[in-house]
Formats: structure tokens, C-alpha cells, sequence
């Protein structure tokens, strides 16, 4: 359920945190702290009693997939990664010369210019598969649930919709 924090709305991460604490086994507890010194920041408590976080080592607002999930964006960024394997099957080979470089960028050009004309002409793109679409809609149903769902259902529920890959 740790990856599941990525849905969870940034001002509700305390409360998520928590509710996993009292959830996971002992043998995640090493796991969850990592997750929280790392993503979110370790509670210190300063001179005055006061408490803070920490600063993580990468902020809340680069990991957090929430506002994007809800507005039916991308949570990933495996685009990226396709364009940047077509890429390097276009140079043929991992460090191309400038001679090369500039062939591929041609040839990776051309390519997009063809898919511009096929969608002027009234073609759509092949898009996500079904699974994928039907995955995402089973998060957002989840997400709409979350008024009347504890965050530990509701993040039960998302990571239920996926298999992280061993």
C-alpha cells in the first residue's frame, strides 16, 4: 500500500502515513521509513517542542500523482521512455556521432511530420489498451469513493488495481 501514497492529496499525506503505520506489518516498518525519510520528510522535533519535517530528498510535489490522476493525466512517464527508445533504435547505436545524431533527428522528424498528416487527415492514434483504460477508471471510481472511504480503503483499493512487477 506505500506506493499507493502517490494518489494520496498532498495535505492528507500525514493522516495516510499514520493510518499505514497501524497497518502494515513490522517487517514493511523498515520500508515505510525509508519511504518517508526519502519522499517525505522524517519528523524532528526542535529546542522549543515544536514539530517538522525534514527535508526529503525529493519533494512531495515531484513524486505526488494525485491532481494528475484526477484530471485523467499521465501518471507516469513512460512516453518519455518510448520517444527515447525510438530514439535510440533510430541512431542504432548508444552514443551516435554528430553525423548520426543529426540523421536520427531527420529520420525521428519525418516520422512525426507522416503521424501529423495522418491525424490531419482524420486518423486517430492507436491510444492506451483497454486494460490500461479500464485501470485508470478503476482508480478515478476509487479516488470518488474517498469521502465516504478511510484513506486505508482507499488506498487498499489502488493498490489493489495494479501489480508492481517483482
Amino acid at each position: 500500500m506505500i506506493s499507493a501514497l502517490a494518489v494520496v492529496p498532498p495535505e492528507r499525506l500525514e493522516d495516510a502515513l499514520r493510518e499505514l503505520r497501524n497497518e502494515l506489518p513490522d517487517e514493511l516498518q523498515p520500508v515505510l521509513d525509508y519511504f518517508e525519510d526519502t519522499h517525505i520528510g522524517r519528523l524532528r522535533v526542535h529546542n522549543d517542542g515544536s514539530l517538522a519535517r525534514r527535508d526529503p530528498l525529493f519533494r512531495v510535489s515531484m513524486w505526488t500523482v494525485s491532481e494528475r490522476t484526477l484530471r485523467g493525466d499521465s501518471r507516469t512517464n513512460n512516453y518519455a521512455e518510448a520517444a527515447h527508445r525510438s530514439l535510440q533504435r533510430r541512431f542504432r547505436v548508444e552514443h551516435p556521432g554528430i553525423l548520426n545524431f543529426f540523421d536520427g533527428i531527420r529520420s525521428v522528424q519525418h516520422s512525426k511530420d507522416a503521424d501529423l498528416e495522418r491525424y490531419t487527415a482524420g486518423h486517430t492514434s492507436e491510444g492506451k489498451k483497454n486494460k490500461y483504460v479500464e485501470n485508470d477508471q478503476k482508480i478515478l471510481r476509487i479516488l470518488g469513493n474517498r469521502d465516504t472511504n478511510t484513506l486505508t480503503e482507499t488506498m487498499r483499493g489502488v493498490t489493489h488495481t495494479y501489480k508492481m512487477n517483482p
